[in-house]
């Protein structure tokens, strides 16, 4: 709150930088037994989930991140039947999922049931009711726990998880021993994706989760993407063994969206995927030169 009576949400990017983001109301404001959520309508971006401290989406550009984050995975993988979502509370992720026809069945694993009764409350712009899908599984659950004990395999895993951060448990999400847990998860012709963190605040992160995967997986690509909500860059690395998204053509891209999706992409087509892939030179080089993999011994955190 300020002297003039206006509220702000102010997000720490760094320890020397954060952004500030006029609040017209808040709507919900609760602790859950996992983090502090909340749901509010900021002056440029209308309604925001917020989860400890860090904007997760706006409904004026969720669709930027989500799109990216599911369909250039999605149609690089040959019979995407089978697929597996870890975290993804708002119920976004699950609807761009479902947008594919070939999809028999979408298994969503998030630890926080009471994130899941919020989204369907507070949430709609972003789930559209795909929670209520016939092909969609919601399961309560640690994905970490989740990924050790199931016995069954998929054709595509997506990481839709919170940051990496310092004093929760989210980071032994992003090490060499959870992406080989991912991998077994695999079935032949599989892939996977993570949400990556943002090169604009934390590039070093970035680069170790990709450079973490290319210890994993044979076939590992990034892609960037601007979010307005999110202030910068924000990035998503897929790995596989058999198929990389970053080798369709814009034709493919065009063809296979025609081919397999229902329903209206706003952001995502054949031009957006040659862009996204095409990196400027500085992210390519650091991209190439990082050494540093993220264990459970030493992993990697977001510095803020």
């Amino acid at each position: 709150m300020s002297q003039f009576g206006w509220s702000w949400h102010l997000e720490w990017q760094s320890p020397c930088e954060f952004h500030g983001h006029l609040i017209n109301r808040v709507i919900v404001d609760l602790k859950t037994q996992y983090q502090r959520v909340m749901v509010a309508e900021l002056a440029r971006f209308g309604k925001v989930l917020i989860i400890d401290g860090k904007i997760q989406s706006s409904v004026a550009d969720e669709y930027i991140y989500h799109e990216t984050l599911v369909h250039p995975l999605m149609l690089s993988v040959e019979n995407p039947e089978n697929v597996l979502i870890l975290g993804g509370g708002e119920g976004a992720t699950l609807r761009e999922v479902l947008k594919h026809k070939i999809v028999k069945k979408a298994t969503m694993v998030d630890i926080d049931q009471a994130v899941i009764d919020f989204a369907k409350q507070y949430l709609t712009e972003w789930h559209r009711g795909s929670f209520d899908d016939k092909r969609s599984r919601i399961i309560i659950s640690d994905a970490k726990d989740y990924i050790e004990k199931t016995t069954e395999s998929y054709d595509a895993i997506i990481l839709d998880l919170t940051d990496p951060i310092k004093g929760n448990t989210s980071y032994k999400l992003y090490t060499k021993e959870f992406y080989e847990k991912i991998k077994s998860r695999l079935n032949k012709g599989g892939a996977m994706v993570t949400q990556a963190t943002s090169p604009s605040f934390s590039l070093c992160v970035f680069s170790t989760i990709f450079n973490t995967l290319r210890q994993v997986f044979k076939l590992v690509s990034a892609s960037i993407v601007y979010v307005p909500a999110f202030d910068g860059l924000w990035g998503f690395v897929y790995a596989s063994d058999y198929v990389n998204p970053i080798s369709l053509t814009k034709e493919q891209v065009n063809k296979r969206i025609k081919d397999r999706i229902e329903g209206e992409l706003r952001f995502y087509d054949g031009e957006t995927h040659s862009m996204i892939f095409n990196m400027p030179k500085d992210i390519r080089q650091y991209l190439a030169n990082e050494k540093r993999v993220s264990t459970e011994e030493n992993p990697i955190y977001v510095p803020a």
